[in-house]
């Protein structure tokens, strides 16, 4: 029984208590308030509010706190129930408090108070402005400023006001154009719009007009233009490129036409283009792209020697020249150069592709910024976006320049033609195979033989078969991923090895085992290939490639003749080549540099018995290490010449 009276007593307090409570019935909403008259910093806050309480006593005490800011941190307090107070200029968080004599309390009530510039700026215009089309661009220009009879702000310095214009229709809220252009076919009166902004956000306008006029007789409206664009194409090292293709995008919305989509492309035989898009419907928006692409064979200027660069360029042992470079080698397109571009490109050499698959054969790109920056991927771009806002007359977009990249071409050696129908000179490295006499059935391995001491970073050759005679089996002496036997028996062989080879004269090179269909000798079923890969050798930290060749009779000392090394070697005025000759002979000796350019060349009758021919330091440009090599009845003798 105690417990259940003890239960109704707390019930009827609660029910006192809430029947008591204070109530808001002002709406405690945000609220702006202007600068006060003369002031560009603060403004006059007044602000009441209203409660109701369940009190026997319906007194209530008001009282708020003012957050200047609304950081967190109260900076005013007052006890008064009207809020009346000069507030800077930014938004506040104001609270009440509402207390009644019952002891019941609300702290429920508060809000934003914001204040703020009320007053836009004022303007007044001119009531219109009269221009004549100027000659030869026909087209006459309105600034908004040359509407301005007055203008100025509560707040803002006229200085700082800003100003826009615009044709009546063409959009809402503050104009972007700071002034208008007009054409030889918009002559006549057209309404505008004029705008000035304050620092705060406040803008007026006002209306007036423009007349377009042509007091010369110079400018004659047509109903059509063009849009015309002009450039030119360079490889890159900056050779003339040409036998490309422009190509190009238009898309267009006419004011009094239906829209337009349409595609141009045009072949160019030289090295720059003029191209365009005519007879366009004037006042009308126009954009679109402008792109170049060249074709040709994948394998032009792409040898093992690009493999060897690009591998020197992965290590850090000699870094590409440039980025048009680094590009070419990036035939996986991953912004990047690693061994899966060796990869790919060692199965465009092996003809186990007929085309790089991620990449063009040529891509045509905007010339880069830099073109030093070897990471310069970002930058590249590979069309010119363009844009005409309104077609008043004939434009022309130039300079829209494009730099050629063959790909898989690290040294940018692509000769624009045919590039692998031209040996590149120099002495040939000799390869000496077995030349063994087979019956028919009968396989043999046959060594391909170096005739000299030599370091290689890499190889490239294609074997070429009688296919009535023999056929190649298998290879041996080389990694697996550096052959491919194609179907039409062709052998091609691109090494790549991980550090430079050494050889001495008389090791293999490598090995095939051949399998005779007829019987005979094997000199005669085999040749070097030169059709798509030029037989060559790169000798380790050589700046080019040598040729190679190989002939099945082996050299030997000749009884015939001989000649011994040049002396001296080096040498600066003079050295001496000695010759033994058993009978009368023609001699030619051939200098070259070395990247196999030949500097000198000379062919004499020797007589028999022991000659000497003295070669004069003049006869070679500068100093430096040079190769030499003297034949004698198809026999040649080769060595290295130091001019010092």
């Amino acid at each position: 029984m105690q417990r259940f009276v003890l239960f109704c007593i707390l019930l009827l307090a609660a029910l006192r208590t809430d029947a008591q409570s204070i109530t808001w019935l002002s709406p405690c909403t945000d609220t702006t308030f202007c600068f006060d008259p003369g002031s560009c910093s603060s403004g006059t806050v007044v602000l009441t509010v209203e409660a109701v309480t369940g009190c026997g006593t319906p007194k209530i005490n008001y009282s708020y706190r003012i957050d200047l800011g609304n950081n967190g941190s109260i900076d005013i307090q007052s006890t008064e129930d009207t809020l009346r107070e000069v507030l800077p200029a930014g938004t506040h968080l104001v609270l009440w408090r509402a207390a009644d004599v019952c002891g019941n309390l609300n702290q429920g009530c508060s809000y934003l108070v914001t204040v703020k510039d009320c007053i836009p700026p004022n303007l007044l215009c001119v009531s219109g402005l009269t221009k004549n089309l100027l000659v030869p661009d026909c087209i006459a220009s309105f600034n908004a400023e040359d509407f301005i009879l007055t203008a100025g702000d509560n707040c803002t310095p006229k200085a700082q006001l800003k100003y826009g214009i615009r044709r009546p229709g063409n959009g809402s809220g503050f104009p972007a154009d700071t002034s208008l252009t007009f054409g030889k076919c918009e002559q006549g009166q057209y309404p505008v719009q004029i705008w000035v902004r304050d620092g705060n956000g406040l803008a007026n306008s006002c209306n007036s007009y423009v007349v377009v006029q042509d007091n010369t007789g110079f400018c004659i409206c047509e109903q059509s233009a063009g849009i015309f664009f002009q450039g030119c194409a360079r490889s890159a090292d900056s050779a003339r490129l040409n036998e490309y293709s422009i190509r190009a995008t238009l898309a267009g919305m006419p004011l009094q036409a239906s829209p337009i989509s349409d595609t141009l492309v045009q072949i160019v035989k030289d090295s720059c283009y003029n191209a365009g898009f005519l007879d366009l419907p004037l006042n009308g928006a126009y954009s679109g792209s402008v792109w170049a692409t060249r074709s040709g064979s994948p394998l032009d200027g792409v040898s093992t020697f690009d493999l060897v660069l690009i591998n020197r360029h992965i290590l850090g042992q000699q870094p590409l020249e440039n980025f048009y470079q680094v590009l070419a080698a990036d035939v996986n397109r991953s912004n990047s150069i690693s061994t899966f571009d060796i990869i790919e490109i060692r199965k465009l050499i092996l003809g186990l592709y007929d085309s790089l698959p991620q990449v063009p054969v040529w891509r045509m790109i905007r010339p880069v910024p830099d073109p030093l920056n070897l990471t310069a991927f970002a930058e590249v771009r590979d069309t010119y976006p363009f844009s005409v806002p309104n077609l008043y007359f004939d434009t022309l977009f130039s300079h829209l320049n494009f730099v050629g990249i063959k790909m898989g071409d690290a040294n940018a050696n692509a000769t624009f033609h045919s590039a692998q129908a031209e040996d590149r000179g120099g002495v040939p490295l000799l390869l000496l195979p077995d030349n063994p006499a087979l019956d028919a059935g009968q396989e043999c391995w046959v060594a391909f033989r170096l005739s000299e001491n030599i370091a290689l970073e890499g190889w490239q050759l294609a074997l070429h078969t009688d296919p009535e005679r023999v056929e190649i089996r298998d290879v041996r002496g080389v990694p697996p991923q550096c052959v491919a036997v194609l179907p039409s028996g062709e052998l091609r062989i691109a090494c790549l090895p991980d550090a430079p080879a050494v050889f001495s004269a008389g090791d293999a090179l490598f090995e095939v085992l051949v399998s005779a269909k007829t019987a005979g000798q094997l000199s005669g079923a085999l040749r070097l290939g030169r059709e798509h890969l030029l037989p060559e050798v790169y000798p380790a930290n050589a700046p080019a490639g040598r040729p190679l060749d190989f002939r099945f009779e082996r050299p030997t000392t000749s009884a015939v003749w001989s000649v011994a090394s040049p002396q001296p070697n080096p040498f600066s005025a003079k050295t001496t080549f000695a010759f033994s000759l058993e009978a009368p002979a023609d001699v030619l000796l051939e200098i070259f540099d070395l990247s196999g350019k030949p500097v000198f060349r000379d062919l004499r009758r020797l007589e028999a018995g022991r000659q000497e021919w003295v070669l004069s330091g003049g006869e070679l440009p500068v100093p430096g290490v040079y190769l030499y090599r003297v034949s004698v009845g198809g026999e040649v003798r080769s060595g290295r010449l130091v001019r010092g």
